[in-house]
């Protein structure tokens, strides 16, 4: 059974409040792990099949990317961000400043410093990493 949108919000508040003091992370991503979402799931009388928790996991994990603070030094989640709210980005051509520019709107966004192009590159680097995640996971119409 697939969980509802509003599950996977009810998991990711009671994540963010449990342990708040993870956030904002220090870190380039959300600071999710599997034993925090069983623990998770648990409290919430959850039960979901093995095979569902990387589905669950990628989309609590969006939701709190969505509402925690960011700053430049989080650049996977701002590449998950990126990746959710413009899946039509061609990220070929793709500008350092275009970056800049997506990034900045981000509601959740708050760090006023210009970030070096090593950041922004780690950005655009794990944004491609996680389309062509997706694309392997759909498979190949020419049945390669």
């Amino acid at each position: 059974m697939l969980m509802e949108n509003k599950d996977i919000k009810a998991l990711a508040d009671r994540i963010y409040a449990e342990y708040s003091h993870l956030f904002p992370s220090l870190y380039p991503d959300i600071p999710l792990n599997t034993p925090m979402l069983n623990a998770t799931l648990k409290k919430l009388k959850q039960n979901i099949d093995e095979d569902q928790l990387p589905g669950i996991m990628q989309r609590v994990e969006l939701e709190l990317a969505k509402r925690v603070s960011l700053s430049w030094k989080n650049y996977g989640t701002i590449a998950i961000l990126l990746h959710y709210n413009y899946p039509e980005e061609d990220l070929v051509p793709v500008s350092l400043q275009r970056v800049i520019d997506l990034t900045r709107s981000l509601p959740n966004f708050n760090d006023t410093e210009m970030p070096d192009d090593e950041v922004i590159n780690a950005i655009i680097y794990t944004w491609i990493g996680l389309r062509d995640e997706e694309s392997y996971f759909e498979g190949d119409d020419n049945g390669d």
